[in-house]
């Protein structure tokens, strides 16, 4: 096990632009942790996709709606990476798990607003801290938005 061979870890890497940054990560040789918040077979689909191009890949559950959960997440997170790349640490941490709100601007109400604020904001802020002691030394956080900006609702 080397610790020179680099790994990311992206939330949301089921499907969408996640899926597409674990791909294109895994083919510029970098290992890939997926996450996922529900659909387990996608997640699946895309680490398998990462390890068909010759990386390393797993995927585990992660809903960064739920701050109460990162340190499991942590611990998870720490158990894989010593028993697939045998060490402690990942390279690159890319947040972006993004959920979108379907409701006119008038009719939001104030738990959708919070949905939105715990995934995009929230989770994201206290899942990186979460996080921190394990981002490898010269290590790198990247905040992408959501694929869902490219659309717009009433």
């Amino acid at each position: 096990m080397s610790t020179t061979q680099k790994i990311a870890v992206i939330t949301g890497a089921n499907r969408g632009l996640g899926r597409a940054y674990a791909l294109h990560l895994a083919q510029a040789g970098v290992d890939v942790v997926v996450t996922y918040r529900s659909n387990r077979d996608e997640a699946e689909e895309v680490a398998s996709a990462v390890t068909d191009q010759g990386r390393s890949s797993v995927a585990l559950r992660l809903d960064t709606s739920v701050v109460n959960t990162f340190a499991d997440f942590a611990e998870q997170l720490g158990t894989e990476l010593q028993a697939r790349w045998g060490r402690t640490t990942f390279d690159f941490l890319v947040n972006n798990a993004g959920t979108d709100l379907t409701a006119p601007f008038a009719e939001t109400t104030e738990k959708d607003f919070d949905d939105l604020v715990d995934v995009h904001l929230k989770g994201v802020y206290f899942l990186t801290q979460t996080l921190l002691p394990a981002l490898a030394d010269g290590g790198a956080n990247v905040n992408v938005p959501s694929g869902l900006t490219r659309f717009a609702a009433p």
